[in-house]
C-alpha cells in the first residue's frame, strides 16, 4: 500500500508530492476491493450521494424542505441545526438524527426522511478503451461489465494493470491496480470486482509505478475530466486522504 496525506489550500501541485512506498499481494488487493463494494442485496436502502430527500415536518410544517439534494462531503444542510450527515445511513436512522438534533430548538420535532429521487448509479471507465465516458447502471456492474460497455480495450491496454479509483468514506480516496486480464481469461475470476457507484475505472498505456502515477491520473480525471463532467467527484483531493494498493 502507498500511503500519502495531502493537506494544503490554493492551486493543486501534484508534481512536488513525494509518497512512501509498499506493495501488497493482489489478492489482498481485491479483498480490499471486494470488502468496500456494495452487497448483492441491501437490507434496507442506504441514503447516498447525489439523492434528494423530502423532509416533512408534521407539526412545524413551516421548515418541511422538498428535494434537500445530498452532497458530495455526504451531508445535508436545513434551517436551525445546518449540516448533517446522511450518506451511508438509512433513512429511518437519518430520521433519528434529525429528530435528536432538532429536539434542541423544537418543541415538538415530529418529522419523516422520504427519499424523492434516488441519485442514478454511475461508473466512469477512461484511458485505454474505445468510447471512454460515464455509463449508467440499474442494480450491479462487473469490472469487465464496466469495461465492455466502453466499447472494450484498444490494442496496447495495460489490462493487467487496470485501475480502480474508489471513494472509501468522506475523506479517503483509494486507488487499487487489478489484474483484469486474468480475470477476461477465467484464470482470476475474482479479480472481476463489483464496482461501487461513482468508481473510476482507468485502463492505462503502461502499468503505474509510484503513487506519483496515480497521483497525475487521479488530478487529469477529477480536475481535467476531457469532455464528460466526473459526476460524484466535486471534491477538494489536496484535503484528503490518499492511498494506493498496486499488486506485487
Amino acid at each position: 500500500m502507498l500511503a500519502l496525506l495531502l493537506a494544503g489550500c490554493g492551486s493543486p501541485n501534484h508534481a512536488n508530492m513525494q509518497p512512501s512506498a509498499n506493495v501488497y499481494r493482489g489478492d489482498d488487493v481485491v479483498r480490499f476491493l471486494n470488502s468496500t463494494s456494495p452487497p448483492a442485496v441491501e437490507r434496507e436502502y442506504l441514503i447516498g450521494v447525489g439523492d434528494r430527500l423530502d423532509i416533512k415536518f408534521f407539526v412545524h410544517k413551516e421548515l418541511s424542505a422538498e428535494r434537500i439534494l445530498v452532497r458530495s462531503d455526504g451531508r445535508i444542510t436545513l434551517q436551525y441545526v445546518g449540516d448533517v450527515p446522511a450518506a451511508g445511513l438509512t433513512p429511518m436512522q437519518l430520521d433519528s438524527a434529525l429528530t435528536t438534533r432538532f429536539a434542541e430548538v423544537l418543541r415538538d420535532p415530529n418529522l419523516s426522511v422520504i427519499v424523492a429521487e434516488p441519485a442514478e448509479k454511475l461508473v466512469y471507465v477512461l484511458g485505454e478503451v474505445k468510447a471512454p465516458g460515464g455509463f449508467d447502471f440499474d442494480t450491479r456492474v462487473s469490472l469487465l461489465g464496466a469495461v465492455a460497455m466502453a466499447g472494450g480495450l484498444l490494442n496496447g491496454a495495460k489490462s493487467n494493470h487496470v485501475l480502480v479509483i474508489r471513494r472509501d468514506g468522506p475523506d479517503k480516496v483509494v486507488g487499487a491496480e487489478i489484474d483484469l486480464a486474468s480475470a477476461a481469461k477465467g484464470e482470476r475470476i475474482g479479480n472481476d470486482i463489483w464496482l461501487r457507484n461513482y468508481d473510476i475505472v482507468f485502463v492505462p498505456k503502461t502499468r503505474l509505478k509510484s503513487t506519483a502515477d496515480f497521483v497525475s491520473i487521479l488530478y487529469d480525471v477529477v480536475y481535467k475530466p476531457l469532455d464528460i463532467g466526473v459526476r460524484g467527484w466535486q471534491i477538494d483531493l489536496w484535503r484528503k486522504e490518499l492511498e494506493f494498493r498496486r499488486e506485487d
